[in-house]
């Protein structure tokens, strides 16, 4: 049975005018599993709410053409009776989240329906012991980490039951292992019968799970395909970064037509193909820039702190990631580095300095941060006003000013949205908003928690270069707090991984993975490039030091 028939359809925004979506059809069956893949602004999140009945009933925007869900039109219903049947969960989690407390929030869709308190508890209960919230049940939502609010939102949608299930990158802030568990439930409730459609960029999870790929381009489909066909034919002109064996199998077998989408496949139809590691990682040296000193903290009316006596040293001009799983303490430690709390114990020094104890002017040359949700900062009229306020902070003025926002704005590919407004730019375009504002004053030590959260893999690819080559430029120290292990493996240098609020290990990428094996609590899921040289007798967690051959 058919529950969604798109025929046709033209989607144009009204302000600034844009024609988003340019005639596409899309027929999805009952209990299918769909994964929608395509650029940042090729149509994914347009596609998603003119299926939710959002477009045009609280996006105004014309839309033409035939939509059909569950055999009526949702641009003809209001948005929450489409909702009894279509449950839609959004990249921003905190836009979802309305209680103090957690199985509150949980509790409100239900409320909201009227549903007797008996059966309420029952729905609440279910709903957060299947994303692993029920012993956070009594938290306040606001002291939730990002990972943590993401399943929080899951919980709220799956609390409802409702019959199609649609996800616009739901794992965006999930440690590695979280993402792994709530694709692997997807998966269980799709088994049961759930039709369900995700946005996402981390294929290389999703792909096994799925029965079909779709892949916008400029506001049309222009793939279809089961997930080994869709790999086949080249993900990578669609933005998307396709799986790690499948680049192996393509680098040594150029003119297959399928290719691997799992480690277990790849060891099973590349018998013949040999590895190489052709070179090594070097670690990083040189004086420490940033130390911290058997930091402890602790957020006030919480009876636990939060670290428990952290310890680092990370040399100047090094990249180093700081990974774990969620709640581990990681933006908090992040909060202490950049001046924002003071230690509850110990001490925190930059360059020498306190942070907390740093002027504004002071701060903004001396370390740039990039919080994990762009929205926390973002709060001028224009982009350019952005960016322009934190280079007005470090004594910029005049023609100055003005061309080196402009230079920093082109080369993060945002050059042509310097007069618009920030808030009405997708996640992704916020997010290059917000690197943009810290990287303009060319502060000594950049953190960035969560630094392409948003992007499409090429857009999230092209920001990482640039910001490794300025960071050579400038000898610049770059701290990344993230949870895409592809990334850890591909440009960390040194890594710090986080537990209960403690460093619990340190070092380079493939011994972080190695001591992984041993601590799945770590919440960390080494990249597939790893498992393959493992299984050579080698180990490197970056395609850009292994080569496939026959």
């Amino acid at each position: 049975m058919k529950v969604i028939e798109i025929e046709n359809l033209f989607v144009k925004y009204l302000d600034p005018p844009r024609l988003a979506l340019k005639g596409i059809s899309l027929s999805v069956e009952e209990g299918d599993f769909i994964l929608l893949v395509g650029r940042t602004g090729s149509g994914k999140s347009t596609l998603i709410n003119s299926i939710n009945g959002v477009i045009p009933n609280v996006i105004k925007a014309e839309a033409r053409g035939r939509i059909s869900v569950f055999g009526k039109d949702p641009r003809e219903s209001p948005v929450y009776k489409t909702a009894l049947d279509v449950g839609t969960v959004y990249q921003v989690p905190e836009s979802q989240i309305f209680a103090l407390v957690v199985e509150d929030d949980v509790a409100f869709g239900l409320e909201n329906r009227g549903m007797p308190p008996e059966e309420m508890r029952g729905r609440v209960r279910e709903a957060l012991e299947l994303v692993g919230l029920w012993r956070k049940r009594d938290h306040p939502t606001f002291l939730l980490s990002g990972g943590e609010k993401q399943r929080l939102v899951i919980a709220s949608i799956l609390a409802l039951k409702p019959k199609v299930l649609i996800l616009d990158e739901p794992t965006s802030m999930l440690d590695a292992i979280g993402t792994e568990e709530v694709f692997q439930l997807l998966r269980k409730l799709n088994e049961e019968g759930m039709t369900i459609i995700v946005a996402e960029h981390k294929v290389e999870y999703l792909l096994p799970f799925v029965d079909r790929v779709v892949a916008l381009e400029n506001g049309v489909i222009a793939l279809d395909e089961e997930p080994h066909r869709a790999v086949a034919k080249g993900l990578a002109k669609f933005g998307v970064e396709e799986p790690q064996v499948a680049a192996l199998h393509r680098a040594a077998k150029p003119d297959d037509a399928l290719c691997p989408i799992t480690v277990e496949e790849f060891f099973e139809v590349d018998k013949d193909v040999k590895i190489e590691v052709i070179s090594e990682r070097e670690a990083p040296s040189g004086e420490a820039i940033v130390k911290a000193n058997g930091v402890v903290f602790k957020y006030p009316g919480n009876e636990e702190p939060t670290l428990r006596g952290v310890d680092l040293e990370i040399p100047e001009g090094a990249v180093v990631s700081v990974v774990g799983p969620n709640g581990s303490g990681k933006s908090t430690l992040m909060y202490l580095l950049v001046g924002l709390y003071r230690p509850t114990a110990g001490s925190v020094e930059i360059a020498g300095r306190a942070p907390a104890d740093l002027s504004g002017a002071e701060r903004v040359r001396l370390v740039g941060y990039a919080f994990q949700d762009p929205d926390q900062m973002l709060m001028n009229v224009t982009v350019r006003a952005e960016i322009e306020m934190s280079l007005r902070l470090a004594g910029y003025r005049g023609r100055a000013l003005k061309s080196v926002a402009e230079q920093v704005a082109k080369e993060l590919g945002i050059g042509d949205l310097l007069e618009r407004s920030p808030h009405k730019l997708s996640v992704g375009q916020r997010r290059l908003v917000s690197l943009a504002a810290v990287l303009a004053p060319s502060p000594r030590v950049l953190i960035l928690d969560e630094p392409t959260r948003g992007l499409d893999r090429e857009t999230a690819e092209v920001t990482m270069k640039y910001l490794m080559s300025i960071r050579r430029e400038r000898r610049m120290t770059i701290i990344m707090v993230s949870h895409d292990m592809r990334q850890v493996g591909d440009y960390s240098e040194l890594v710090y991984v986080m537990y209960g609020g403690r460093i619990a290990y340190k070092g380079s990428p493939e011994d972080v993975f190695a001591e992984a094996e041993k601590h799945r609590e770590w919440g960390l899921s080494a990249p597939q490039v790893y498992w393959v040289t493992r299984r050579h007798g080698k180990r490197s967690a970056s395609l850009k030091f292994v080569r496939a051959y026959v």
